[in-house]
C-alpha cells in the first residue's frame, strides 16, 4: 500500500499552528530573498567575445568591415569586462586609517604605458621588500647607483602604494606582443587580490603589429632584432589595449562611454601609411621610424564608469570615473570630451572619483616616447629615442617659446594670457571647477595647506601636489634639458564629496580628496623606468575626519 504524505510545509504547519507557520516563513523568504539579492548584484566574471586574428587583419585590411564584423567590433568596443573573483574568494578592502583622517580610502591613478615593464610594477605593488634587488637587477653597470637618501625616498613612496584600494590604470594591455600577450588588468588584479573592470580603447592592428609590414633598416642586424620583436604569435595576439579600475571593494556595475571623436586613429594614420610610401626618403632608418611612431588602430577615447559597493557612502557606492581624453588634438577638442563626461555624471548622487591621464599639454600633440619599444631592440635605442622625441614634438624649436610658457608648463589651470602666458587647457578645468551635480556638490578644489601634501596649498593641491611652481609634473620626456622642457602635469584626480561650495573653505570633508602625491622617485628609480607617467595618489576620508588636521 503507498503512503501519501502531506507536503512538509502542511505537516510543520499543523503542530505549530498555520498562522505562525505562515508568519515564520514570510519572515524567512524575505530573509533569503535580500541576501540572494545581494549575491546577485556582483557579477563574478563576466567577459565580452573577442575576435580572431584573422578579424583583425580583415580590420586593418578594409575601410568599412562586414555588418556582421563591424556589430562585433561594436560589441568589444562598449562591453566592459568585470571580475569580482577576489569578492568570491574573500578579499576585503585594506581601508587604511590615521589619526588626521579616520578610515578612508587611497587612491592610485597610473598610465603604465602598456604594461611593458610589468614586472617592476608588480613587485613595486605587491612585494616592496624585494623592489631593490629588483633595481639591482636593472641596473646599467656605468650608472650611479641610488643615493641612501634617494633610496628612503622610494621606500617611502612605496609605503603610500601598499595600501591602495582603488587602482585607475590607463594603457593597459591585453594579448599584445608588446607586453608578451598577458591580460595586464587581470594579472596585476590576480597578485594584488582585487577585483577588476577593464575597457577596450583601441584594437592595436597597425600592419607592424600585425606582421603584415616588414621593416628595412641601414643597420642588417639591427632589422632582425626589429622584425623578431614584431613578429605576433597569431593564437595568442588580440590587440585590445585600454583603461582598467581594480578595486578590493566589489563592482555593481560597470559601463564604457564613447568620447566625441578628436581624432580617427584608423583613417589618420592609414594617412600617414600612404604619405610615406609614396614620399621619397632619405634613408631606411628615417621610414623605420615614422613606422615606430605610427599607430593603426580601431577604436576610440573612451571613459570607463564603475560604480563599487562602498558601506560607507550614503548612498552605499562610490563612482570611479576613468576617463583617457584624446592625444593627438587641440586642447579645445579635449574640453569638449570633457564636458561630455561631465553631462554623464551631472545626475549621480554618489561620491565621485575622477581620476586619469587628461592629455593636458597644452599643444595639439602630446609628447611621446618610444624608448621603452626600443630598448634591447636595436643597437643603439638612445639615438632613435632622441629622433623620435626630435619628430614628435619639435625639441629644438620648443627653445624659441616664451620664458613664461615654459614656467606654466606644469599648471594648465588659471588664466590663458594670449602671447603673455598661455594655459590652453585653462578652459577645461574653469568648466570642471564651475560644475555643479544635480545634488548640489561639486568637485573639491579648496586646496588647503592643511590637507595639501607639504603644507604647499593652492587650487586642486588636495587632489593633486603642487610644486614649488605649479604642479608636480607626471610625465617627462627622456630628455628634458634640465626640465628646460619635455616635463608636462597630463594625469589628474577630481572628486565630489560633500564639501556643498567647494570652491570656498569649510564644509564637510567626508569623500573630500586629501594630502595628494606624485611618485616620481620610485616610477624612476629603476635605469629602465616603470611607465613614462608617473603614479599618483589621494586619500578620501570615508567618515568626517578630524577638525584640526595634522599635516603628514
Amino acid at each position: 500500500m503507498r503512503v501519501v504524505r502531506k507536503p512538509l510545509f502542511t505537516r510543520w504547519a499543523s503542530r505549530i499552528g498555520w498562522g505562525a507557520a505562515c508568519l515564520i516563513f514570510l519572515v524567512c523568504a524575505g530573509t533569503l530573498g535580500q541576501a540572494s539579492a545581494g549575491e546577485e548584484q556582483y557579477i563574478k566574471l563576466s567577459t565580452p567575445k573577442l575576435l580572431t586574428f584573422d578579424e583583425l587583419v580583415q580590420l586593418e585590411k578594409t575601410d568599412e568591415p562586414p555588418a556582421q564584423l563591424a556589430a562585433r567590433l561594436d560589441q568589444l568596443l562598449l562591453t566592459p569586462f568585470v571580475s569580482n573573483e577576489a569578492y568570491f574568494g574573500g578579499a576585503k578592502p585594506n581601508r587604511p586609517s590615521s589619526e588626521e583622517l579616520g578610515p578612508f580610502i587611497r587612491a592610485t591613478t597610473w598610465n603604465i604605458e602598456r604594461g611593458i615593464e610589468f614586472d617592476g610594477i608588480r613587485i613595486s605593488l605587491t612585494e616592496p621588500d624585494k623592489f631593490g634587488t629588483y633595481i639591482e637587477s636593472k641596473k646599467d653597470p656605468k650608472s650611479k647607483p641610488l643615493t641612501a637618501d634617494a633610496l628612503t625616498v622610494v621606500k617611502n613612496q612605496l609605503d603610500i602604494l601598499k595600501p591602495t584600494d582603488l587602482f585607475i590604470l590607463n594603457e593597459v594591455d591585453y594579448g599584445v606582443t608588446r607586453t608578451d600577450y598577458r591580460n595586464v588588468a587581470r594579472d596585476l588584479a590576480q597578485a594584488l587580490k582585487m577585483n577588476y573592470a577593464y575597457g577596450v580603447e583601441f584594437l592595436e592592428i597597425d600592419p607592424l603589429n600585425l606582421g603584415l609590414e616588414k621593416v628595412k633598416l641601414d643597420d642588417k642586424s639591427a632589422q632582425t632584432d626589429i622584425q623578431k620583436s614584431f613578429e605576433p604569435d597569431k593564437s595568442r595576439y588580440l590587440g585590445l589595449h585600454g583603461t582598467a579600475v581594480l578595486s578590493r571593494y566589489p563592482i555593481r556595475k560597470a559601463t564604457i562611454r564613447s568620447l566625441p571623436v578628436c581624432y580617427d586613429w584608423f583613417n589618420g594614420e592609414k594617412k600617414e601609411i600612404s604619405k610615406l610610401e609614396s614620399a621619397k626618403r632619405s634613408g631606411a632608418n628615417l621610414a623605420f621610424m615614422e613606422r615606430i611612431t605610427r599607430e593603426v588602430r580601431r577604436g576610440g577615447r573612451m571613459t570607463l564608469v564603475v560604480e563599487l559597493a562602498v558601506p560607507e557612502s550614503p548612498t552605499g557606492a562610490v563612482t570611479v570615473i576613468a576617463p583617457h581624453l584624446e592625444t593627438k588634438c587641440k586642447p579645445e577638442c579635449r574640453r569638449k570630451q570633457m564636458a561630455e563626461i561631465l553631462g554623464w555624471i551631472r545626475g549621480d548622487k554618489n561620491p565621485v572619483i575622477l581620476g586619469g591621464d587628461l592629455n593636458t599639454s597644452g599643444t595639439d600633440t602630446s609628447p611621446t616616447s618610444v624608448s621603452k619599444v626600443l630598448t634591447n631592440r636595436l643597437k643603439d635605442p638612445d639615438k632613435w629615442a632622441t629622433s623620435a622625441i626630435r619628430w614628435s614634438t619639435g625639441a629644438p624649436t620648443i627653445l624659441l617659446m616664451p620664458v613664461n610658457l615654459m614656467r606654466n608648463k606644469n599648471d594648465p589651470t588659471g588664466f590663458d594670457v594670449p602671447l603673455i602666458s598661455r594655459k590652453k587647457e585653462a578652459k577645461l578645468f574653469g568648466d570642471v571647477d564651475d560644475f555643479k551635480f544635480d545634488d548640489g556638490y561639486t568637485f573639491d578644489f579648496r586646496g588647503e595647506n592643511a590637507r595639501s601634501a607639504e603644507d604647499r596649498g593652492g587650487t586642486l593641491s588636495d587632489s593633486n601636489q603642487r610644486a614649488t611652481k605649479g604642479f608636480r609634473y607626471t610625465f617627462a620626456l627622456a630628455r628634458t634639458y634640465g626640465g628646460l622642457v619635455g616635463e608636462y602635469k597630463l594625469d589628474w584626480f577630481f572628486v565630489k564629496g560633500y564639501a556643498g561650495d567647494a570652491g570656498k573653505p569649510g564644509g564637510s570633508y567626508k569623500f573630500a580628496p586629501h594630502f595628494a602625491r606624485t611618485l616620481q622617485e620610485v616610477n624612476n628609480a629603476p635605469d629602465e623606468s616603470l611607465s613614462d607617467h608617473f603614479p599618483i595618489t589621494i586619500d578620501v576620508p570615508l567618515t568626517e575626519p578630524p577638525l584640526t588636521v595634522k599635516r603628514p
